[in-house]
């Protein structure tokens, strides 16, 4: 097995989603979300960015750190609420 993703309980409330790698080493902590459907969401995003995404080197000095800054980043529950809501009936 390549790792998995762990839903788990956030600290603040709601669920996070954790990349960890064959070793249990964690690669990647998702943000808050604020119910199982939409986390549930998230967890399909995860899956589908990861496994089509391309590369863009971000490093300092490189031409794309001006499109990175413009980026909206989802740094809290509400930012991840608007962007995947939640499930009917909760």
């Amino acid at each position: 097995m390549a790792g998995h993703l762990e839903l788990m309980d956030a600290p603040e409330g709601g669920y996070r989603v954790a990349l960890v790698d064959k070793d249990d080493f964690l690669v990647a902590m998702s943000v808050t979300f604020s119910d199982g459907g939409a986390a549930a969401r998230g967890i399909a995003s995860i899956r589908e960015i990861a496994g089509t995404a391309t590369v863009r080197d971000r490093r300092h000095g490189h031409d794309e750190m001006a499109s990175a800054r413009n980026r909206r980043a989802l740094s809290s529950p509400a930012d991840a609420e608007e962007r995947y809501g939640q499930a009917a009936g909760g």
